[in-house]
Formats: structure tokens, sequence, C-alpha cells
């Protein structure tokens, strides 16, 4: 009688939570921040900010020492085969906050919200920020937004 012996491999996969959600009662404000992962050396630092707080309600921004009022962006999100740019924004403190997304294919526009929904539903985002001297693209793993999202969106103050 043969034995056979089979060999198991165990693998070890890294994972780490790309968001993450924090409350601050004493601000009245929580927010979900997905970090952006950037595939070469020089790395900006980007994170997309969702908050809600007792003064300015649900709010989605861009987070970066790239950001100045003085300068123009062209800012593309790619979500699961659909492309997207702010149609109303704003910069402000080195946050560029979106009030508004255009569906790049469609010319549909969706507000906050609606937005958020197309976000949390996808499965990666790739961030593109064109500069007047550079562009810089960068990823988010988006399997891990549903629930900071959903907290976000639910908090009352």
């Amino acid at each position: 009688m043969e034995k056979f012996i089979v060999p198991f491999l165990f693998f070890t996969i890294n994972v780490h939570s790309q968001w993450e959600y924090t409350i601050n009662s004493s601000k009245s404000i929580s927010e979900a921040i997905g970090q952006i992962e950037f595939t070469y050396t020089k790395q900006d630092t980007l994170s997309l900010v969702l908050s809600n707080s007792k003064k300015l309600g649900l709010d989605l921004s861009l987070k970066g020492n790239v950001f100045h009022e003085d300068q123009e962006y062209y800012i593309l999100f790619e979500i699961s085969e659909r492309k997207f740019k702010p149609s109303n924004s704003t910069i402000e403190n080195e946050k560029y906050r979106i009030f508004e997304m255009k569906d790049l294919v469609t010319s549909e526009k969706y507000e906050l919200e609606d937005f958020l929904k197309i976000l949390k539903s996808g499965k990666s985002l790739n961030l593109t920020v064109r500069l007047k001297d550079r562009v810089i693209q960068g990823f988010n793993d988006l399997n891990s937004s549903f629930s900071p999202i959903n907290s976000v969106i639910g908090d009352k103050f």
C-alpha cells in the first residue's frame, strides 16, 4: 500500500484596511478616511475624507498638501469602469471639497449622497489629480469602505 503525502502550502496575506472611521463627540464630527496609495517612491499626502458634522453636515473632500487656492486642478475618479469628475467644488485649507460629481459618459450629475452610493458599491478607486506641473495617480481599495461610509452617513449630531 502506497502512501501519498500531500504537501500543503500556506500563504500569509498581509491585508490592511485603507478606510478608518473616527468620531469626535466634543466637536460633533465623524469621519470616514480612505488612504490613497501611490505606486512611486516620492509620495504626496492625499486622502479621501467623508465627514459629517453639526456645522457642515455631510462633506466629501480630498485632503492633502497638493491643494492650494491659487491653483487649478483636474480630478478624475475611476470607480468600477465608470469615470467621474467634480462638477461643483471648492478649495480651502489644503482640502478639495466636492459637492457634486458628473459621470463623464452619461453627463449625469450626482449630488453627494447619490455619489456615495456609487463609491461604496465599487471595488476600487483610481484617482488622478492633474496639476499645472505634474499628474498624481493613486489607488484606494473600496472593499473596506462600506461600513465606515455608512457609519458617517448615519451619525446624527
